[in-house]
């Protein structure tokens, strides 16, 4: 069908992609740094830091001394982050080829399913960002992981059909990964910290260099398993990476149910409006 178009077997079709993320990496390593040596000019200027914000609401504090449960919380969330996020980088560069040539669509065809996905996130975003709030983050971390594992079994079938429905999960899944992780470590580390102004900026401190050690592994995790799934992937087909995909989903979603709590949403409500009730006396 696509007789004209570039060889999907080659490493040429995949050296590029390669060597972007590979940029991609560097530059994100070299603004971390320019942002860490800013943070320490800034360190460097006080004696006592946590002291001196107390007079500057404009600065920033550098939350570099960790308890037991804020180390405990970084690393249960990087942990099942990195593992979440590489299922992405497995199997997006792959699902254009899967359809064409596992499915036979046409390029309209995969026209119409991107489009299928994209609405599905449009119009479910909502209701879902509301029922996370609401139920708890942690069931529906749960509940991504088995929307993940359900659509890729129904795309490598290979039967046409199915392909929909696969899409609109994957849709579901798009709002998921964007709304139930990091609003659970947020809500986490909202129980760590006081709500005192330091307790305030110390908690912004701690959320910030977790993001950023989140956003490095990223690019690391990218770079290295687009390397191990194009091998297999030339080794045996294309049905590879996504069975790979499978297997870091599953190990999110066991490190999900063994190593994270549920958000009491409940108890944080409760807390809210006695704080606001003492406010209004």
């Amino acid at each position: 069908m696509f007789s004209n178009t570039i060889d999907t077997n080659t490493v040429d079709y995949y050296i590029d992609y390669l060597i972007i993320l590979a940029i991609i990496y560097i530059m994100t390593l070299m603004l971390v740094s320019f942002l860490n040596n800013k943070n320490e000019q800034i360190n460097s200027q006080n004696a006592s830091l946590d002291v001196y914000a107390m007079q500057n609401e404009h600065l920033q504090i550098i939350h570099n001394q960790l308890t037991s449960d804020q180390k405990s919380l970084r690393w249960r969330f990087l942990l099942v982050s990195t593992a979440i996020k590489a299922c992405t980088w497995i199997k997006e560069p792959y699902t254009y080829a899967l359809y064409n040539r596992v499915h036979g669509f046409s390029r309209t065809e995969i026209g119409v399913l991107v489009a299928i996905e994209n609405m599905t996130s449009l119009i479910v975003g909502p209701i879902i960002g509301s029922l996370c709030d609401l139920y708890g983050r942690k069931k529906f971390c749960v509940f991504y992981c088995l929307c993940v594992i359900s659509h890729i079994c129904l795309r490598v079938t290979g039967i046409r059909i199915l392909a929909y429905p696969a899409n609109i999960i994957a849709g579901i899944c798009s709002v998921l990964l964007d709304t139930a992780f990091e609003s659970w470590v947020i809500f986490q580390a909202n129980e760590l910290f006081d709500d005192s102004v330091i307790g305030e900026r110390a908690k912004n401190s701690f959320l910030r260099q977790l993001f950023t050690k989140q956003v490095n592994l990223d690019c690391l995790s990218s770079i290295v398993l687009t390397a191990i799934v194009t091998y297999l992937y030339f080794k045996y087909n294309i049905l590879y990476p996504f069975y790979t995909c499978i297997v870091f989903v599953v190990i999110a979603c066991v490190n999900i149910c063994i190593l994270w709590v549920e958000n009491n949403v409940a108890a944080y409500v409760n807390k809210q409006s006695n704080k606001q009730t003492l406010c209004e006396r």
